[in-house]
């Protein structure tokens, strides 16, 4: 299914799915989402299958149940996001500025450097994030996102330096890919995820998605939509 054949029930179900998560700190069930919008359940799975086909979010390969509605996380990812004594997971750093950006609330990721030993918290704060020194290291490529989204997700990890990314690469046997000054990755985040709660969702088109690249300098091959 592609972008154009989404329909105005495609995005209710994807909107309600995204508020219930950010309300609840998990998926309301497919019977809740049929009660608030009026729909029975067999449509309800049916648009969430149509949703997971056009890559607006995960489910489970076994049953018709949400596993990741960017930029929230369903089963513990990475990270953990924390607003006050509420919190939500996600898959990566990135994920994770997508939901304070979404939520427009101060939060705090707490993640590990490289996915590895050493603990860090990043603060988003006033609508900025505090670790400006911090690098986001983004391992897959655009055009494989979708190949294995959690993969993908679990591949974009904080550094200090680009020597530890180096390092890191060549100890793990992973590419090479993007790497993003964080507080640079936090304005993209903010764009591509600020309205998701406070307006009706709808996908972005692939042309939608180049010139949010092109405003923030994606530009490169990495960040090319067709492989």
């Amino acid at each position: 299914m592609g972008d154009a054949t989404l329909t105005p029930l495609h995005f209710s179900v994807r909107g309600a799915l995204t508020r219930g998560i950010a309300e609840m700190g998990y998926a309301p069930s497919n019977q809740i989402l049929s009660e608030r919008l009026g729909e029975t359940v067999e449509t309800i799975e049916q648009t969430l299958q149509q949703l997971h086909e056009a890559h607006a979010l995960q489910l489970h390969p076994h049953c018709c149940k949400p596993w990741v509605v960017h930029p929230f996380a369903l089963s513990p990812g990475s990270c953990w996001v924390q607003s006050g004594d509420r919190g939500w997971w996600a898959n990566c750093v990135y994920c994770g500025m997508g939901i304070a950006a979404a939520l427009g609330q101060d939060v705090e990721i707490h993640t590990r450097m490289g996915g590895e030993q050493e603990p860090i918290v990043i603060h988003v704060t006033n609508g900025n994030v505090q670790e400006e020194e911090l690098l986001l290291h983004l391992s897959t490529p655009v055009s494989e996102w979708w190949d294995n989204v959690i993969h993908a997700c679990a591949s974009f990890q904080p550094f200090r330096s680009t020597a530890d990314i180096n390092a890191w690469c060549a100890r793990h046997d992973l590419p090479l890919g993007a790497v993003v000054p964080l507080p640079k990755m936090w304005r993209f985040a903010a764009d591509w995820y600020g309205d998701y709660l406070r307006t009706p969702w709808k996908k972005r088109t692939v042309e939608e998605a180049k010139e949010l690249f092109l405003k923030h300098g994606f530009t490169d091959k990495f960040w090319r939509l067709d492989a």
